[in-house]
This record gives C-alpha cells, sequence and structure tokens, in this order.
C-alpha cells in the first residue's frame, strides 16, 4: 500500500509528459486550433495533481514532527522538507500562471485571420521552457517528496492520502468528462 501514493502520482506524470508531446506535436505542424485544446487539457490535467498535493500531500508532510525528519533513511531534515514544499508550491504556482498566459496567446492567435509560423515557434519554445521547468519539478517530487509518506507515515495514514490524491486526481473539469 506505501508505493500506491508513489505509483499513482509518477503515472499522473508520465500521462502528462505524453499529452505535452501530442500539444508540441501539434505546436510543430503550426495547428493552432488544435494546439489550444490539448493546451487547455494539458493545463486542466496538470491542475489536477497540483491541486491535490497542495491539498492533501504537502500539508500532511508540512504538518510532520521536525523530530521525524532525521535528515537519514531517505529523508531531509524539517528545513530541507519545509524548503523543497516551498519550492514545489512556487512552481505550481509558476506552471498555472504560465500556462494560462499561453492558452490567452494562442486564443489571439487562433482570433486572427493569419497567424505567423514564427509566432507559433516563439509559444512552442515558452511551453518548452515551461516543461523544462516541470520535468525538473517532477523529479523533485518522484525521488523526494513521493517516498517520503511511505518513510513517515503508517500504511493506513499513507492510504488515506492516497485515497484523497485518487479523489481530485478524478475530478476533472466538467469540460473533459468525455475525455
Amino acid at each position: 500500500m506505501n508505493e500506491q501514493l508513489e505509483v499513482l502520482l509518477a503515472e499522473d506524470h508520465e500521462s502528462l509528459g505524453k499529452l505535452f508531446t501530442e500539444l508540441d506535436g501539434e505546436l510543430t505542424n503550426a495547428n493552432v486550433i488544435r494546439g489550444i485544446e490539448l493546451l487547455d487539457l494539458f493545463w486542466a490535467r496538470l491542475a489536477v495533481p497540483v491541486r491535490a498535493e497542495n491539498l492533501h500531500l504537502f500539508p500532511a508532510l508540512s504538518n510532520v514532527p521536525n523530530l521525524l525528519l532525521t535528515a537519514r533513511d531517505g529523508l531531509p531534515t524539517y528545513e530541507q522538507a519545509q524548503n523543497v514544499l516551498t519550492r514545489l508550491r512556487s512552481d505550481h504556482d509558476f506552471f498555472m500562471k504560465e500556462l494560462a498566459l499561453a492558452i490567452k496567446a494562442m486564443r489571439e492567435m487562433a482570433a486572427r485571420e493569419f497567424t505567423s509560423v514564427n509566432e507559433v515557434e516563439l509559444l512552442r519554445i515558452r511551453l518548452t521552457v515551461i516543461k523544462g521547468r516541470l520535468d525538473d519539478h517532477n523529479a523533485i517530487e518522484e525521488e523526494e517528496v513521493y517516498v517520503w509518506p511511505s518513510l513517515l507515515f503508517d500504511d493506513r495514514t499513507t492510504a488515506a492520502i492516497s485515497e484523497r490524491v485518487q479523489h481530485e486526481l478524478q475530478n476533472l473539469p466538467p469540460r473533459f468528462a468525455q475525455i
């Protein structure tokens, strides 16, 4: 049961990576209309684990007594854990803001009669930079933060966190219900 949370969130990262690859392919082909659809889906799909982590996983980890954070056996110190969680929350804010701006830019492109290939390529590059930061972010989560619950909590607590996270991951906005 302890690995359930790690696997659940890592699989979500993998799924988002595949979606980004599809988005990047559409933008490479300057398909702005399909690109908007995929970017909107990517943004919504990313918001789901962000919400799950911010509401359930990060608070559980933030509330761990600092005596349990020993800097041994795969655990950080209390200060290191807080710094990592602060960075990840900051990343979440960055991703949501930057992707919203990218969607706005793509919608403006789609509303115009003509969009240059250079405009689409600049947006593609911007999204690639965001994806690079997301990859770094995901590595920290997968290698550190997702491992901590199994080291800190009993099976029952970890399962409860996993259940709440799973519920959030299944809670996509209604416009994506058919996907």
